[in-house]
């Protein structure tokens, strides 16, 4: 059996294979290896694994390429990435053992998160390259990848529209210097639903009420705190049901295709999701099963949409979720797809 080695040095362990990943966010991976594996190819994680008997090398995104001249490709390169990158240069060893017709990259960041994706220069290392990115897809040598959502969701408690709370987030508190970054934004909308529904928004995630400098270290009181913080949560969707909708804005806006496990996580928890991101989101989900915040030039419009709402409007929200959910739109990014894609443009 021939082997597949993912290179991924963010992740060390089980990796995209650890089934206890919040919200099964790995499950498509899982998935994928096994349908792999029935086609006789082993996926492992290339942690301790050598290229022999190795049919195929992916690696994901530009913080797992380490080239001749070093990071230089990598711009934006973690400290803790790059330590880990140093004990192994899978890029080089695969030009060393002939493998350069073997290598796959898949651009899985935004630029928000991981800019050195989208350096040109990069993409002509590789002879295959899998993307969300819709402006990038060319059919032949970058292939057109949907982030794989899992198939395995729970069922839903029903709870009943007036004791549902207004809103939530579930998010990390992050940071980016791009223009196009959404993380501002969705601090803005905490700030103002904490401010003018206390009792009715809730915050969860990792970072929250952390510092988020050197100077909040050492001055505390310099740290804003958010109220309406609630700590984390291991899943979703043991959340989202208690809402009557949620934040769902990406780590960036005006990237075409990239759709992440924010709208439907929402959705698929009958909580109406209020989205924020790609500017081609209706070509991937029904317009009518989300919020679309685009429509809205302020929080405070945000803020009279929701609270105005009736039930029977939100009715109408939750049945065009459940028509999209198990409608052949939604197929498109669930792990069957997934696997199918790279099995067909890898011609395993």
């Amino acid at each position: 059996m021939k082997t597949i080695l993912i290179h991924m040095p963010s992740l060390s362990g089980s990796g995209v294979f650890n089934a206890e990943a919040r919200d099964s966010y790995f499950q498509p991976f899982i998935y994928l290896r096994e349908k792999l594996r029935l086609i006789g190819y082993k996926l492992e994680m290339s942690d301790g694994h050598s290229l022999e008997n190795c049919a195929w090398v992916w690696f994901f995104d530009a913080e797992s390429i380490v080239t001749k001249k070093g990071f230089a490709k990598c711009k934006g390169v973690v400290k803790s990435i790059v330590k880990k990158q140093r004990n192994r240069n899978l890029y080089r060893e695969c030009l060393e053992e002939g493998m350069d017709k073997k290598m796959v990259l898949f651009l899985w960041e935004p630029p928000s998160v991981s800019p050195g994706n989208w350096d040109q220069e990069l993409h002509k290392l590789f002879p295959r390259i899998f993307t969300w990115n819709d402006n990038y897809v060319d059919g032949c040598k970058i292939i057109k990848m949907n982030i794989p959502q899992p198939s395995q969701f729970p069922s839903m408690p029903k709870i009943a529209f007036e004791n549902q709370k207004l809103l939530v987030n579930i998010s990390t508190n992050r940071f980016s210097r791009h223009p196009r970054e959404l993380y501002s934004a969705r601090r803005a909308s905490i700030r103002h639903f904490e401010q003018t529904h206390p009792e009715n928004f809730d915050l969860y995630g990792i970072g929250w009420n952390s510092p988020v400098n050197i100077l909040e270290t050492i001055l505390p009181l310099k740290r804003r705190i958010y109220p309406s913080y609630q700590g984390t949560v291991q899943n979703k969707w043991d959340v989202l049901p208690k809402y009557r909708f949620s934040i769902c804005y990406e780590n960036i806006h005006g990237e075409p295709g990239y759709v992440t496990e924010k709208i439907f996580d929402s959705m698929r928890a009958n909580c109406v999701p209020i989205y924020w991101g790609a500017p081609n989101i209706a070509d991937y989900v029904d317009t009518g099963a989300f919020v679309d915040r685009r429509e809205f030039r302020t929080n405070f419009e945000l803020e009279s949409y929701l609270v105005n709402m009736n039930e029977k409007e939100y009715t109408h929200y939750l049945d065009n979720i459940q028509y999209y959910l198990n409608g052949n739109r939604f197929k498109k990014f669930l792990p069957e797809n997934f696997a199918d894609t790279i099995i067909r443009a890898l011609e395993l």
